[in-house]
């Protein structure tokens, strides 16, 4: 694992195709560092970059958004999706990779002690392999039933993000239709972090970062 302690709270997920479907003016003029000094003025302190599309469109959003986090909010590290070669290129803080992707070990070994690997489980079984696969943290979920995901497993629950969070000895970030009416309980389950994409923004675009927070913290 990691040297250096992991923050807890929010972890927004600023996915390319919700961003793109739901307000795609995000994606134009400054609005990317726009959104960046919000969440650094909200102390946000990890973003993941997601994007499912082709390796050039994959590159080409997270090389935009990169640009503006640093730019913009300099203190909030910066995750990507899957892709590990990005992650190196673009000098990430590190990667958050599925059951089906690249092995935690070679991650660790080509990103080196000091960056965050987080690996992302679906059951009971799982959480209890990740604490010895030496990710620094571990995403679980669905917790809530998610429409921003097309091949979404079924939620899993409050209850069982409490076995889950009670079971390893890592970090757990929740994740799953995560929305200001649960992240209470999600909270109260035991989770370091929630990680959310389209719970952080309301229907006119703007965010919600104060109210989750609020309710976070109960």
């Amino acid at each position: 694992m990691s040297s250096f302690s992991l923050p807890g709270g929010l972890y927004p997920i600023l996915d390319a195709a919700w961003l793109e479907g739901h307000a795609p003016f995000w994606l134009q003029g400054d609005h990317p560092e726009q959104l960046a000094r919000r969440l650094r003025a909200v102390g946000v302190a990890l973003v993941q970059l997601r994007c499912k599309g082709s390796g050039d469109a994959q590159y080409r959003f997270m090389a935009r958004w990169m640009g503006a986090l640093r730019t913009a909010a300099p203190g909030v590290r910066v995750i990507v999706n899957d892709r590990l070669d990005i992650a190196l290129d673009l000098a990430a803080d590190g990667v958050h990779v599925g059951q089906e992707d690249l092995p935690v070990a070679v991650c660790r070994r080509l990103l080196g002690r000091e960056r965050l690997i987080g690996l992302s489980t679906h059951t009971l079984d799982e959480v209890v392999v990740a604490a010895t696969s030496g990710a620094d943290y571990i995403g679980f979920g669905p917790v809530f039933a998610t429409r921003t995901k097309a091949d979404a497993l079924d939620a899993r629950g409050t209850e069982t993000l409490a076995a889950a969070c009670r079971a390893t000895p890592l970090p757990v970030a929740a994740i799953g239709g995560i929305d200001q009416a649960g992240i209470g309980a999600v909270a109260k389950a035991g989770a370091w972090s929630a990680a959310m994409i389209s719970g952080c923004f309301n229907a006119d675009g703007g965010d919600l970062l104060d109210a989750l927070l609020a309710a976070w913290s109960g």
